[in-house]
């Protein structure tokens, strides 16, 4: 590296690497280069000035210092924005000294670093600089003017303070300020172009990238599409709910491709049945693996095993839960996940049915009259705290009792004019509401309910709510 270099990133080579914006680049390097420039240029003038006035010495020696202040402001602090400010300040008591100097008499040089003086303004610091400095250079001119034509009218310094046009630095100073607008200038058309290479190059790697991407979730989106029609196929279908109980409702959103909540079938007999209503650790794919482990446990503790107690089968449930995730095992990184659900034995024959619930209640009505069933208070799965108790409710039935089971997401989805939950005292207005009417007209009214409630709001997790008219 050459001494020039060296020196020049010694100044301002720390602030360059900090910033990859080519503007900001590039104001670093006028700012710098103008400062070298006018410090150099300045060194023949200061010492000239030592054969004229005291106001020439003090300009020198000041724009001197002011310079070299640039320099250290830009070393020390790394802040180009106060860098520019300071030598703007210069700048602003520079041509306005030689400005009065000279009577307000502009001369070609004079006219010149008044417009570099605004070009500055404007690329260094912005149209709001430039167009106040613009306003500040109009006035000038105009009461330079009038000085003029009144015959000095305004202001009048004596002849010893005029610059000397017979220095021969003088004379050909008219082409610095030339010189500088025109670097100025094309510095910044040179960035601009640079600018527009580096935001093409942006764009075409953002659109390869953006390729990519769209590939990748097209790949994940086809999986997880396949991973629904598997839990379809592990799960009952509703059509087979409704053609064995008539009398009931099914509303279900998973708020993913795949769902965290399901509902189980099994009938014993004709008289006999199971149903659950389950809500599992999480959503989207990794509830959909709970979902999958729920239904396939619950095949083997009631349909292969021939569990018959609805307290039991929950016991049962929450033991194979901890032994197929490993959660029993101590000092071992497993997973805690789990569910919670409502299952409900119906015997038709002798109109009873026993409840029993691992957190998740139920609305039962009968007369219009509502009763909730709390159940238990522990999950299934999970960090074992001792011993699980799953108490069981059994009842007889009437004709026209409704009983509903409902998981967390209908209670827990944002929206209303507030943005609040929709909470569970709503969902049992609701269902209070319309349990007199039939079971598809309830299933729509919810689901509209459901949808006005949550509005432009994002679905926050799986809802399934079940309805059953005896």
């Amino acid at each position: 590296m050459n001494p020039l270099q060296q020196f020049k990133n010694y100044f301002i080579g720390d602030i360059l690497s900090k910033t990859d914006d080519v503007f900001e680049k590039v104001k670093v390097e006028v700012l710098f280069s103008f400062t070298i420039f006018f410090l150099i240029t300045n060194i023949p003038y200061a010492i000239t000035s030592f054969s004229l006035s005291i106001l020439h010495i003090t300009l020198g020696v000041t724009s001197l210092a002011a310079l070299a202040c640039v320099l250290v402001i830009l070393k020390k602090t790394q802040n180009i924005t106060w860098a520019i400010y300071f030598y703007i300040f210069n700048h602003t008591v520079q041509n306005v000294a030689h400005f009065l100097m000279s009577n307000g008499v502009l001369k070609m040089a004079g006219i010149l670093f008044f417009l570099l003086y605004v070009l500055f303004g404007f690329l260094m610091l912005g149209r709001k600089w430039g167009i106040a400095l613009t306003i500040l250079v109009a006035l000038g001119f105009f009461i330079g003017t009038y000085n003029e034509l009144s015959g000095f009218s305004i202001f009048r310094f004596p002849p010893k303070y005029a610059d000397p046009q017979d220095i021969t630095i003088m004379r050909y100073f008219v082409i610095i300020p030339l010189l500088l607008n025109v670097f100025l200038v094309s510095q910044f058309v040179k960035a601009r172009g640079e600018a527009e290479l580096q935001i093409r190059n942006q764009k075409i790697k953002l659109e390869s990238n953006n390729r990519d991407l769209e590939a990748k979730n097209k790949d994940i989106t086809d999986s997880i599409n396949y991973a629904r029609r598997i839990q379809h196929a592990v799960l009952p279908h509703e059509e087979n709910i409704y053609r064995n109980i008539p009398l009931s409702f099914i509303v279900f959103k998973p708020r993913d491709i795949v769902s965290g909540d399901f509902f189980w079938f099994h009938e014993i007999d004709r008289d006999n049945y199971f149903i659950v209503c389950a809500d599992c650790t999480g959503h989207g794919v990794p509830g959909a693996f709970m979902t999958v482990i729920g239904s396939t446990l619950l095949n083997q503790i009631i349909i292969e095993n021939k569990f018959s107690s609805p307290s039991a089968i929950l016991s049962e449930l929450d033991q194979k839960i901890n032994t197929t995730l490993k959660q029993e095992k101590e000092g071992l990184q497993t997973v805690q996940d789990g569910m919670d659900l409502s299952l409900i034995k119906v015997d038709k024959a002798n109109k009873e049915f026993i409840f029993t619930s691992a957190k998740r209640p139920a609305v039962f009505i009968r007369n219009r009259q509502m009763q909730e069933f709390k159940g238990s208070k522990a999950s299934l799965g999970g960090m074992r705290m001792g011993e699980k108790q799953f108490e069981e409710i059994k009842m007889n039935f009437r004709e026209d009792d409704i009983i509903y089971f409902f998981t967390d997401g209908c209670t827990d989805q944002f929206g209303g004019e507030k943005g609040k939950k929709y909470s569970s005292r709503r969902l049992k207005e609701t269902l209070l509401g319309i349990h007199h009417l039939s079971m598809a007209e309830q299933k729509q009214k919810l689901e509209n309910t459901i949808e006005n409630w949550k509005g432009n709001s994002e679905q926050v997790d799986d809802i399934l709510v079940m309805g059953i008219k005896f």
